[in-house]
């Protein structure tokens, strides 16, 4: 019998939600060495992916779970099971099934998302493939989608991959108000507030923005700030676009991005940069 756990059923409830919206196709994969269950995406689906440290289940018992769980969902679903460790496994399914998004459940126990978003090894399927992520905290109470979105920008362009791209449809069906956040640790000087309302218009993805679309924080750390404002907007979903280079302490070095996936209190939506 496989447990798992409630930040992965969180995570699930959420992806079919998204999978709703846009006719979507959720893959249901258990990684045996890692002892993760994750569910992936099909091509033009939203992915989900669980998170589990339990002793082990056979290849048939779990196979047999994920699949009576697929069954139950009001989504079409699938179920697989890899022998591969976690990177390799997800690396491998994100080349066959050309996922759109991956969503993954965060539970206070495991940082292996982390590990993959910011590792530079061949391990690191999420940076080498460029797919989108969707971070869903373990205690997030929310049955609606989300509807005001916190967009994290720091005025430079912000020319997103293929596969963020392709989120398009998703996002456009979306409820969402979007403000367009600027964080500075200085107090003083020109602000780049504009900027980085520009370059988010320029990504095409988080519908009409004007000047009352920003909001700009001075005299802060970077993940702070942005947390500032989450609070500050009541927003429901934090979006940031890391770039595979940045300055350590910019708004979107690896590190900051995940200290946001391991203490926002909203899901974090992860576009990966072209850079």
């Amino acid at each position: 019998m496989t447990d798992f756990s409630d930040a992965a059923e969180g995570a699930l409830a959420y992806a079919t939600r998204l999978a709703n919206l846009v006719d979507g196709q959720l893959v249901l994969l258990h990684v045996l060495e890692d002892q993760v269950p994750v569910l992936l995406e099909s091509p033009l689906a939203p992915v989900a992916a669980r998170l589990r440290s339990r002793p082990p289940a056979s290849r048939s018992s779990v196979l047999g779970r994920l699949t009576y769980e697929a069954r139950q969902l009001p989504v079409p679903a699938e179920a697989e099971v890899a022998d591969a460790p976690l990177g390799t496994a997800l690396h491998r399914l994100m080349a066959h099934r050309y996922p759109q998004l991956l969503v993954l459940g965060r539970a206070h126990a495991h940082a292996w998302f982390e590990h993959l978003l910011t590792q530079s090894h061949p391990a690191a399927a999420v940076e080498e493939t460029h797919v989108p992520v969707l971070l869903v905290p373990e205690d997030w109470p929310w049955s609606e989608l989300p509807r005001h979105a916190v967009v994290a920008a720091d005025g430079e362009p912000l020319p997103l991959t293929a596969a963020c791209q392709n989120l398009a449809p998703l996002l456009a069906r979306l409820p969402l108000t979007t403000t367009v956040v600027h964080v500075a640790a200085h107090a003083h000087g020109p602000s780049r507030a504009a900027e980085a309302l520009e370059a988010v218009r320029q990504t095409n993805l988080f519908g009409p923005l004007d000047g009352n679309s920003v909001y700009d924080v001075r005299e802060i750390a970077p993940a702070a700030g942005l947390l500032h404002a989450v609070r500050e907007l009541d927003a429901d979903l934090l979006v940031v676009m890391p770039r595979p280079h940045s300055f350590p302490g910019s708004l979107f070095h690896h590190d900051v991005t995940a200290e946001l996936l391991r203490t926002s209190p909203v899901p974090v939506l992860v576009l990966p940069v072209v850079w």
